[in-house]
């Protein structure tokens, strides 16, 4: 095991993610044919997007958002065609998330241009990725747990 990394190289990894971030943004100069959300909207439809079915209380704690924030998300993103509002089969008064077709559309063309844009970053040389990505999902989810 090596030794551990000084806080100068992992404010500079920091720093580096944001300018990746910036970089492929889809809202940026390279804009995309998907439906515009903001950060708040995104950071909603990706919960509900990987979790179908989820309910509005779930969805707020998993974002970390107080529940008036995720209900107006919601219903912007309802507004925009790209989340559905069920009732639970198994109880009527409760309310379930789901992505739609739109969203799904969106979605699909938002990876195609991310996939391509890293892709050519990378000039080929794709040793490591596997490696990288799970050391950010690894920080990412420890830096989730860390502010519950």
């Amino acid at each position: 095991m090596g030794s551990a990394p000084s806080d100068d190289l992992l404010a500079e990894l920091a720093d580096v993610v944001l300018r990746i971030s910036r970089e492929i943004d889809p809202h940026g100069a390279r804009s995309l044919d998907i439906v515009p959300l903001t950060g708040t909207e995104a950071l909603v439809m990706r919960w509900i997007d990987r979790n179908p079915g989820s309910t509005p209380s779930a969805a707020a704690e998993a974002t970390a958002l107080k529940r008036s924030n995720l209900s107006v998300a919601v219903g912007s993103l309802v507004a925009k065609g790209m989340v559905e509002r069920r009732p639970d089969p198994d109880d009527a008064r409760t309310v379930q998330l789901y992505s739609t077709e739109l969203a799904a559309g969106s979605i699909e063309r938002l990876h195609a241009h991310w996939a391509g844009m890293l892709r050519q970053a990378l000039g080929g040389d794709d040793e490591g990725v596997a490696t990288t990505f799970a050391t950010l999902t690894r920080i990412d989810d420890h830096l989730r747990d860390a502010t519950r």
